[in-house]
C-alpha cells in the first residue's frame, strides 16, 4: 500500500515500513514518551472515545458480546469481538450480523495515521495447526475485505493471525474455547494524532 501524501513528516515511506513491524513492535511504533503533555492530552481523548463513543453502541459489554477496554495508560482502545458474532463456525465468510460490530469501527479509518488499527484474529486448539493458521488468516483477511468494501481507508489498518498462540483462557472446555476465538482490534494512537496532540487539541 502506497500512501500518496505527506502527514506532518511522516512519509509514504515510513508507512510502508510499517508493514515490516511485528505485532509487539507496531504497539509501541508511536513513542508518546517524549512530550507527556501531548501523552496526557491523547490519554484524555482516548478515554472519552471509549467511553462516549464505543462503550454506547452494539461494541458496549452492556450488550453481552463484545468487551472494551483500555491499556497502557489508557492510550490503547481494544475491543474483542466474539469469532461467533462474526462467522459461522469453521467458515471464514463474514455473516450477515457481523455489520453490526463493524460498522462503528469505520469511523476510526477515515483519517489516515489519526488511528492506527490493528485487528488481530485467534482460535482455540481444535484442528490441526494448519488449519489453526489458515482459518484465522482468511479470517481477518474477511475482515479487512470488508473495511475496504465499506470504503474505509485502510492504509493504517494492520491485520495479524495469530491462531491459537494467545489463549484468553485454558482450552479445557467448550465456554473456554468459545472466549478464545475472537477478533480484537486495536485503535492506537497514529503519528497524526501524536502532532495533534502537541499542539494543543485533537480534532476528530
Amino acid at each position: 500500500m502506497v500512501l500518496a501524501i505527506c502527514l506532518s513528516g511522516f512519509s509514504a515511506t515510513a508507512q510502508e515500513n510499517l508493514e515490516d513491524l511485528t505485532f509487539s513492535q507496531m504497539l509501541k511504533s508511536v513513542d508518546l514518551s517524549k512530550d507527556q503533555k501531548a501523552a496526557d492530552l491523547i490519554r484524555k481523548f482516548q478515554d472519552l472515545e471509549a467511553r462516549q463513543k464505543l462503550m454506547n453502541g452494539p461494541l458496549s459489554p452492556k450488550q453481552g458480546k463484545c468487551n472494551i477496554e483500555a491499556f497502557r495508560k489508557k492510550e490503547v482502545i481494544l475491543i474483542t469481538i466474539p469469532a461467533s458474532e462474526l462467522f459461522a463456525p469453521n467458515s471464514s465468510e463474514l455473516s450477515a450480523a457481523a455489520s453490526r460490530y463493524l460498522t462503528p469501527v469505520k469511523r476510526y479509518m477515515k483519517d489516515p495515521d489519526m488511528f492506527r488499527v490493528l485487528l488481530v484474529m485467534h482460535t482455540d486448539n481444535t484442528g490441526s495447526s494448519q488449519y489453526r493458521d489458515n482459518i484465522t488468516a482468511d479470517r481477518v483477511d474477511a475482515v479487512t475485505s470488508w473495511f475496504e468494501e465499506q470504503g474505509a481507508d485502510t492504509s493504517f489498518t494492520f491485520s495479524y493471525a495469530f491462531g491459537d498462540e494467545s489463549p484468553l483462557v485454558p482450552n479445557t472446555s467448550i465456554e473456554n474455547r468459545d472466549k478464545n476465538r475472537r477478533l480484537e482490534i486495536y485503535l492506537m494512537p497514529g503519528a497524526k494524532m501524536l502532532e495533534e496532540a502537541k499542539k494543543g487539541k485533537i480534532d476528530f
